[in-house]
């Protein structure tokens, strides 16, 4: 899948895409299941394009309308999100139990959260978010990676395959 959205609010802009990942990249056996299944399997990347304020629940709130109404109209579309830690998060809880927390960590659990209150206000069930954390460390340096899996119940076991790789590709 091949989409794109673009959100200004203020003086901020967000650039939102889905794209298909790259299936040359897998495995063979992967890529097999995925085929045999008719999988889309698309990464979902949210870049700001400008500004610099804190992101209002607007703007998440039209994140993810357009990525529920891309999820539902393709029915074999599971969607993929890396958490990143390349960018800081403005004015983020500097006081409270998140000001120590890795910033991909953050993002992961904001994912999280924002999953959960779509889905119960919009009473969709049958979908499922899988979060994957790997943690990377090594006589006490190291990072943790986070990522996502949006994918319809039906298609749990292909998560647990993709999901399996990551772990299997990261070495843990």
């Amino acid at each position: 899948m091949e989409a794109s959205y673009s959100i200004i609010k203020k003086e901020n802009e967000y650039r939102v895409s889905l794209t298909s990942v790259n299936q040359e990249a897998l495995p063979d056996h992967i890529r097999v299941v995925l085929a045999d299944e008719n999988i889309d399997v698309s990464e979902l990347m949210i870049e700001r394009v400008s500004g610099k304020s804190a992101t209002g629940q607007d703007v998440l709130h039209d994140i993810t309308g357009w990525v529920a109404e891309l999820f539902f109209a393709n029915p074999n579309l599971i969607v993929y999100y890396s958490c990143d830690d390349m960018t800081p998060i403005p004015r983020r809880n500097k006081r409270g139990g998140n000001r120590n927390m890795p910033v991909n960590e953050y993002r992961s659990k904001l994912f999280t959260r924002i999953f959960d209150t779509y889905m119960a206000s919009h009473q969709v069930t049958g979908v499922t978010n899988t979060p994957i954390r790997i943690d990377n460390y090594e006589d006490g340096i190291g990072y943790s990676l986070f990522f996502h899996f949006i994918a319809r119940n039906i298609h749990t076991n292909i998560v647990e395959i993709l999901k399996d790789n990551i772990v299997e590709v990261s070495g843990k």
